[in-house]
């Protein structure tokens, strides 16, 4: 699968996208909100990994601009936060708790994607 991944820590982005690819995907890495948005537009996402705390929106207005042009687009939000307000049982949003495991990263893909 095809992962968008969006993290403004360097470190954070760097082993989350090493992660994902030992797991099998293709990463896309991107630094803030609008990267992300640019690499959904061009198309072929199965899954937006975003942190909620982004320099120039945050992951929750990240999703919602997303899914207005992607209403179904998997989303995992990476946080400390636990239930994201406002995406409370939606079963095609999950979230992980920093710092996530590959075992809880592989575990929300396979939610989100139903896998």
């Amino acid at each position: 699968m095809k992962i968008v991944v969006c993290e403004d820590d360097f470190l954070i982005l760097m082993n989350t996208a090493e992660m994902l690819r030992e797991l099998g995907h293709d990463a896309e890495e991107t630094a803030d909100g609008r990267s992300a948005l640019e690499a959904l537009a061009r198309g072929g996402v199965d899954i937006l990994l975003t942190d909620i705390g982004l320099p120039d929106m945050s992951g929750i207005d990240l999703v919602r601009q997303a899914r207005a042009t992607q209403p179904r687009l998997p989303v995992i939000f990476a946080s400390g936060l636990g239930t994201v307000e406002g995406f409370a049982g939606d079963a095609g949003i999950v979230s992980v708790n920093k710092p996530y495991t590959m075992p809880a990263l592989a575990a929300a893909i396979a939610s989100v994607s139903g896998a």
